[in-house]
């Protein structure tokens, strides 16, 4: 019996998600691949088996192989999406041949310079009519956006022992490396203080973002404290930094960026004696776009914006003016 389905719903899409299955040998390394989450690949996998009739991968227990007719179907695509690239990118290189397109898009993570970017752009590229944004809190999905030009710029995060993998044709700048805040209750006796010892905190109740996106984070911050002797106790699983903040009020202790401000919520940020926890903020663009010719411009400018910023935010600013033995 053959299956009929209308082949105009076979998209390029769907097939940068089977080439994808296909060249990692996984659907989680797939979607890392795509910039995507790991369900939205299921779920197009299995929409397009669907659609098709036919099942196109086998699972197993080490991830995923193409059955005959996947690789019937691998096999007869193999030249046409390195084709279709090709094509897009004559086009825009006809379109702009030594500029940036119309629309600028711009993948990032959360941060206090995400704001920042789209006027930045504009002010150096003045022929952008718009710059779309967007944001991801897993950096490792975005990184593949620029290879793939999908994304023209990408600010991501980034630790020290915890780099990101960087595409071949992907180039990248640091931005600053800044420190982590730890957050406090204000009656906590340790509010009283300019600046606090990690090990002074091993005793505490950690609140942490449970989210995938955190997991680095998370072993980050984990092993430090291993090097300070001890194993924080990570008593609260929270999904977003505003309920950690109500977390922290009622009493535990949480981490945050510098230039954060817990606002009116009874919780004070103080910096950790060392830098103990830096990090990085990376701006990231692939080498092959209109980017590369003025990437020094750029930088220059998201590092003034960075600092404009931290200049808004009182305990950073003291920080930055204190002793440099903080």
């Amino acid at each position: 019996m053959t299956k009929e389905f209308d082949v105009v719903q076979l998209d390029v899409h769907h097939l940068r998600v089977i080439r994808a299955i296909a060249d990692t040998g996984s659907l989680s390394r797939a979607a890392i691949a795509l910039g995507v989450t790991q369900p939205a690949v299921s779920a197009q996998l299995k929409r397009l088996e669907n659609m098709l009739g036919y099942q196109l991968f086998d699972r197993c227990e080490g991830g995923v192989t193409p059955t005959p007719m996947g690789e019937l179907l691998l096999r007869r695509t193999a030249a046409l999406l390195p084709q279709l690239d090709k094509l897009l990118e004559d086009i825009e290189q006809r379109v702009c041949p030594s500029g940036p397109p119309a629309v600028v898009r711009v993948a990032a993570v959360a941060s206090a310079l995400v704001a920042c970017l789209p006027s930045l752009v504009t002010r150096l590229w003045p022929e952008v009519s718009e710059v779309q944004v967007v944001h991801d809190d897993h950096p490792e999905r975005l990184l593949p956006l620029l290879a793939q030009r999908r994304a023209e710029l990408a600010l991501v995060k980034d630790y020290p022992g915890y780099e990101l993998e960087i595409p071949a044709n992907v180039d990248t700048a640091v931005v600053v490396t800044e420190p982590t805040f730890v957050l406090l209750p204000a009656f906590h006796p340790l509010a009283r203080e300019k600046v606090v010892d990690l090990c002074d905190l091993r005793d505490e109740s950690w609140v942490m973002v449970s989210d995938s996106s955190a997991a680095t984070f998370t072993k980050y911050f984990a092993d430090t404290c291993a090097r300070h002797g001890f194993t924080p106790s990570f008593t609260h699983q929270v999904t977003s930094q505003q309920v950690a903040l109500l977390v922290v009020k009622a009493g535990a202790i949480g981490l945050s960026q510098p230039i954060c401000d817990p606002g009116d919520h009874g919780v004070v940020t103080r910096p950790l004696r060392g830098d103990v926890l830096p990090r990085r903020h990376v701006l990231a663009w692939n080498k092959e776009t209109f980017v590369a010719g003025r990437r020094e411009e750029l930088l220059s400018a998201v590092v003034d914006a960075y600092w404009a910023e931290a200049r808004t935010a009182p305990v950073y600013a003291e920080y930055l003016a204190g002793p440099r033995e903080w």
